[in-house]
């Protein structure tokens, strides 16, 4: 088997591990590890079509239990931002890019680490500037995960609900990025062959992740969440700063 395929297969199946575990972070692991096998201008809209498959395998489960006025309130922010990272990606170099997510990411670990919590009933300015700069962040490359995940555990919903809640966000967002996407014709005849035969690693991995998850404290939800943070903010911030 080439190596590029080999890794191609374990980043999908790591990332896709990570987010059955924790509700997130596909495109956080997917990314990094796909753009080692894969060209760049590949791995953004393979990873989002990755996102919304995964997204319709699990959304079902998550359905029931699902942070309703959270996720609303967060989606305008996600529809106003995307556009704005798309644009960003164009006009702004890879390792800019890298360093900017890099700093947001270390933000978000900071502020999980210090425990900040909102009110039941956060302000619509806090909820839209979550929403926008997870936005901002999918668009420039399908990494809109950490303002997300902080806002959420900044909640104090328990660990089922922050994970049923970001799972449906993530199939939200991955789905308005995958419209402009296709439309510039981003999502082209390779990706989504790539795609379908991605499936059975997809469903592995996230079945292997929810498996963890309903045998775990519910403690480790929140440590795995700010570990896995933590390594990709080191990662990129060091990349942009190696050149």
């Amino acid at each position: 088997m080439p190596i590029p395929l080999v890794i191609a297969v374990l980043g999908v199946l790591t990332a896709s591990v990570l987010r059955g575990f924790t509700g997130f972070g596909f495109g956080l692991a997917a990314v990094p590890l796909l753009s080692l096998a894969l060209p760049p201008t590949k791995v953004v809209p393979f990873v989002t079509v990755l996102q919304l498959l995964i997204g319709l395998s699990g959304v079902r489960a998550a359905w029931p239990i699902t942070d309703w006025r959270a996720v609303l309130g967060l989606a305008p922010g996600l529809v106003l931002g995307i556009p704005i990272g798309l644009l960003v990606l164009t006009e702004v170099s890879p390792n800019g890019v890298r360093l900017t997510i890099g700093l947001l990411i270390a933000v978000s670990v900071v502020v999980l680490w210090r425990r900040l919590q909102l009110p039941p009933r956060p302000s619509r300015g806090v909820t839209l500037a979550a929403g926008l700069v997870s936005g901002m962040m999918n668009g420039l490359a399908s990494m809109g995960g950490p303002p997300v995940v902080v806002y959420l555990l900044a909640l104090s919903r328990g660990a089922a609900v922050v994970r049923a809640s970001s799972i449906v966000y993530f199939l939200f967002a991955a789905v308005i990025t995958a419209i402009p996407m296709a439309a510039r014709g981003l999502v082209d005849r390779e990706v989504l062959l790539w795609s379908i035969a991605s499936i059975p690693v997809l469903l592995a991995g996230s079945a292997l992740g929810s498996w963890a998850f309903d045998r775990a404290p519910p403690q480790y939800h929140r440590l795995t969440s700010l570990v896995v943070l933590s390594l990709l903010a080191a990662a990129l911030i060091g990349r942009s700063l190696a050149g």
